[in-house]
């Protein structure tokens, strides 16, 4: 502020900064407000009052000394204003400067160029992406890890993984079967599938229909099958269950083979490679051992029985052709073969924590589900493991292109670029066995609930 000893000089000086001040603001906004009061009124006295609010308060500011005090709205050098000489002599230099500036490197400076640039970048690292699609960031931070070793992030699917699928993905639909005996596996073969399940029963699709191929198992005793798979060319399939018992079923025609050398342990799961005719038979049982046999001419030649592992019930078996398979057993354990079955190498899963209850396979990767609901992925060097869902995972498949994997309430996950995403399925019971085949996904559940896509 000027001043009060100023000239006349020094008053408009000052009035320069008293115009930018609260008080002048204030006054003026008295002066409007008293100005219409006396205009609506039509009391003169109301327009002599409000040309007094408004003169007077900058009159005896400046000759009290008091507009020092004043603070000004504009954040600016008053000295400036008050000197114009020593103000025109900086804006002189400037102009001095930027001209050397200019004559120098041919460039103009342009005063908060760089401002806006860094603020413009720092927006748009922290704008929100409307499009649904979370950031790097977002997902990391969402994410749940697992301390196994193997630092992987763990997959969760959501309701909204379900909307965002629906209208690209093919229904599923529940099939009327003509059981309502719970179904504990189920192979693709053909153009078709087969079921098998609790009280021997065998259910075969050759289209749209399913029908009961077998009631009471290849021994007429009702034991509960609990594995089935079936010849490379899909003309063959054999089940086997309780009890040791084990049956060959090809164009209509059941064979029973049951207490292979004379083992009548339950059979957990079983695998043939080979086409129909001169197929290879391996079972596993709840004792951990493998029995593994060729077939041939009506009968079956067998090899002794092996024990891969420490004797922890083996849940289920795999072959990728004829000499690479795999099994894992409820021990956290996963052995692979590489020689038909001759011999077995322990490959994982350390520090699992969880029992096993399905294996499936292809020429590059490996994938055993859990009882916790963990899905592991070993790629030919490491596992990795993720958790789709909630609920326990009961069985695995994989195709050509695609990957499953279903459990309790009906869960299905579908692998879809490399990510696991739950799909909707019309049931809410539990699933037991998934197959992939070249024309539909078949799962299978309690109750004798089938669904396909």
């Amino acid at each position: 502020m000027a001043d009060s000893s100023a000239g006349g000089s020094g008053f408009f000086a000052y009035y320069r900064q008293y115009a930018r001040s609260g008080v002048h603001a204030a006054s003026a906004a008295a002066l409007t407000a008293i100005g219409l009061w006396a205009s609506f009124t039509g009391n003169r006295s109301f327009i002599l009052l409000a040309i007094a609010v408004y003169v007077l308060p900058p009159i005896f500011l400046y000759l009290t000394g008091e507009g020092e005090k004043v603070p000004s709205v504009v954040n600016e050098d008053a000295s400036t204003d008050d000197d114009p000489d020593r103000g025109n002599a900086r804006t002189d230099e400037a102009h001095d400067s930027d001209d050397s500036h200019d004559r120098s490197d041919g460039q103009v400076d342009r005063p908060g160029t760089d401002a806006t640039a860094e603020r413009r970048t720092t927006d748009e690292s922290t704008s929100v992406d409307t499009s649904g699609t979370a950031s790097a960031t977002d997902r990391n931070d969402d994410e749940e890890r697992i301390d196994d070793g193997t630092d992987e992030p763990v997959s969760k699917s959501d309701d909204s993984d379900r909307d965002g699928d629906e209208s690209t993905e093919p229904d599923w639909t529940e099939i009327d079967t003509p059981t309502d005996r719970s179904l504990l596996d189920v192979v693709a073969a053909r153009e078709g599938a087969y079921a098998v399940g609790e009280g021997g029963v065998v259910l075969v699709c050759d289209g749209d229909e399913w029908t009961v191929a077998l009631d009471d198992g290849p021994t007429a005793n009702a034991n509960t099958l609990r594995g089935v798979d079936g010849t490379d060319d899909g003309e063959t399939i054999w089940f086997a269950g309780d009890s040791g018992v084990l049956g060959r079923y090809a164009d209509g025609t059941l064979t029973d083979h049951s207490a292979p050398e004379d083992q009548t342990s339950t059979w957990e799961d079983v695998a043939v490679t080979g086409e129909s005719g001169g197929e290879r038979l391996y079972l596993v049982n709840g004792s951990g051992e493998l029995l593994h046999g060729s077939y041939g001419e009506g009968t079956v030649s067998w090899e002794d029985i092996e024990k891969p592992g420490s004797g922890s019930s083996i849940s289920s078996i795999r072959f990728v052709d004829d000499d690479l398979g795999y099994l894992c057993d409820t021990n956290q354990s996963v052995y692979e073969m590489t020689d038909g079955g001759e011999s077995f190498e322990r490959i994982g899963v350390e520090d699992a924590n969880a029992a096993f209850t399905d294996i499936a396979a292809s020429a590059t990767e490996t994938l055993v589900t859990a009882d916790d609901g963990s899905l592991f992925r070993h790629d030919g060097a490491v596992w990795t493991r993720r958790r789709p869902g909630e609920g326990a995972l009961s069985a695995v498949a994989l195709g050509d292109e695609a990957g499953f994997t279903a459990g309790d309430g009906g869960a299905v996950y579908e692998r879809t670029n490399g990510d696991w995403k739950s799909v909707e399925t019309p049931v809410a019971i539990d699933l037991r066995g998934i197959a992939v085949g070249d024309e539909k996904v078949v799962a299978v559940g309690a109750e004798g609930t089938i669904v396909e896509r």
